[in-house]
């Protein structure tokens, strides 16, 4: 599982490693990177499409962060659909994409797996109030850990989006900043589960 790497140069250094290991499935997170000045974001968004996306089984990332990525001259008022940036990611070599944060006309937000040939799977959970730092990581992780155990990738794509939903809904702020997945969530006493501290 790879996440932000940083850099150009640790995009580069990771895809030498990556290519060592061809067998095992990569699952790539792109975040969204609106905090990295524009001329270093776009030659590491550069590198990460040339380098790590050949060798990617599954690329997560949100709607509008993959939309951004993958179809940057998107420019219907139709959002991008999942098998549409599918069908960007598979023409540099990426298998498939887990796109979460799908907008829906109402309180949900859907979470799709699809290749170029459609959709896959998908869940839609209720929307969180709050902003969160650490989602897309924990769910990736999630992802490659499942995969990494001999799980069914339809099969780990659904324990891992109800692991992500659990962890953000026991999420908790550290200070005054956003909230961040509570990925323990499982190994609290049953007593202590919410309270505060």
């Amino acid at each position: 599982k790879v996440g932000f790497l940083g850099s150009t140069e640790g995009v580069s250094a990771v895809a030498e490693i990556l290519s060592d290991y061809p067998d095992v499935p990569l699952v790539a997170y792109m975040p969204n990177l609106s905090w990295v000045e524009d001329d270093e974001q776009q030659s590491y968004l550069d590198a990460f499409r040339e380098l790590v996306l050949p060798q990617t089984e599954v690329l997560v990332g949100s709607h509008q962060t993959l939309t951004d990525f993958l179809l940057p001259d998107w420019d219907n008022e139709r959002p991008a659909s999942p098998r549409e940036l599918a069908v960007a990611a598979g023409e540099h070599g990426t298998r498939y994409v887990l796109v979460t944060s799908v907008p829906l006309p109402d309180q949900f937000m859907d979470n799709v797996l699809a290749s170029p040939q459609g959709a896959i799977t998908g869940e839609k959970f209720e929307r969180f109030e709050v902003s969160f730092v650490g989602a897309g990581d924990t769910l990736s992780a999630a992802l490659a850990s499942l995969l990494a155990s001999g799980a069914d990738l339809t099969a780990a794509v659904g324990e891992a989006l109800a692991f992500l939903d659990q962890a953000l809904d026991a999420g908790f702020r550290p200070g005054m900043g956003n909230v961040i997945p509570d990925r323990f969530f499982w190994a609290l006493p049953p007593g202590e589960e919410g309270e505060e501290g």
